[in-house]
């Protein structure tokens, strides 16, 4: 009898727990390889995993894929207010519609948030890239274009990256993000009467997110002239260094 009830201690002390907020980690950041034409949801295993590819070479291998990676490799990771059609959160959205179907889209959403006690759009801005840091132990694959308190984060595949990434971040992304948050601050200060407390505050917000931007901006550009090459064989500390504090610090 005693040799029975140690042999289902045992048992007990030996069956896996799952950590659905860990789960959930997992999914998002296999969802962002997707994005990012690493992986596809319509072939196993790594898809765009040599410097210098791109689309074309994606749909070589995947030619009718359900789920379209990003057109350059770049990702923003700013809220979902933002005017980007191809935020973080926004493309995930999109993602668990191709992956798992449109009827679903509102329900996965409620349980994958309720895992990981907070937003998708939360988790993006403010743990997606700590989190693959800490996963790729602090060698990341994705790299994060960022100011310095994250007004503005684009996450770049390094993969896919050439000497014109900073000058695409900057041109595509960066300026019209600047764009964007002066015509909202404009809209604001027009009706400056009428505003709340809270809106208010979010004016006087915006104008030091303004300010973080535009003095990123003059960082970036400095690299992005430089048109920075680098051979992935040198390794991602030594290429990660040539982009100076245009790029979040990996330690």
């Amino acid at each position: 009898m005693e040799q029975f009830e140690n042999t289902q201690s045992r048992e007990k002390k030996q069956h896996i727990v799952w950590h659905e907020d860990v789960l959930m980690k997992q999914l998002i950041s296999y969802a962002v390889g997707c994005m990012m034409g690493r992986y596809s949801i319509d072939k196993p295993g790594l898809i765009l995993a040599n410097q210098g590819d791109g689309l074309e070479q994606y749909n070589e291998q995947v030619p009718h894929s359900r789920f379209e990676p990003d057109d350059d490799g770049i990702i923003p990771l700013m809220s979902a207010q933002s005017d980007f059609a191809d935020n973080a959160t926004v493309r995930f959205k999109q993602w668990l519609v191709a992956a798992f179907g449109e009827e679903t889209l509102v329900e996965n959403l409620n349980f994958i948030e309720k895992c990981l006690g907070k937003s998708i759009d939360d988790y993006f801005v403010k743990d997606f890239w700590k989190d693959h840091k800490r996963m790729y132990q602090n060698r990341p694959i994705y790299w994060l274009f960022a100011s310095k308190k994250g007004a503005f984060q684009c996450l770049v595949y390094m993969h896919r990256m050439d000497k014109y990434t900073a000058e695409r971040i900057r041109t595509k992304y960066l300026l019209p993000h600047v764009e964007w948050l002066m015509q909202k601050q404009s809209e604001m200060e027009a009706n400056a009467a009428n505003l709340n407390a809270r809106e208010r505050k979010e004016l006087d917000n915006i104008g030091k997110q303004i300010e973080e931007c535009r003095e990123y901006h003059d960082r970036l550009h400095v690299i992005a002239d430089e048109q920075i090459a680098f051979d992935l064989d040198d390794g991602v500390v030594v290429n990660y260094a040539k982009f100076g504090d245009t790029l979040a610090k990996i330690k």
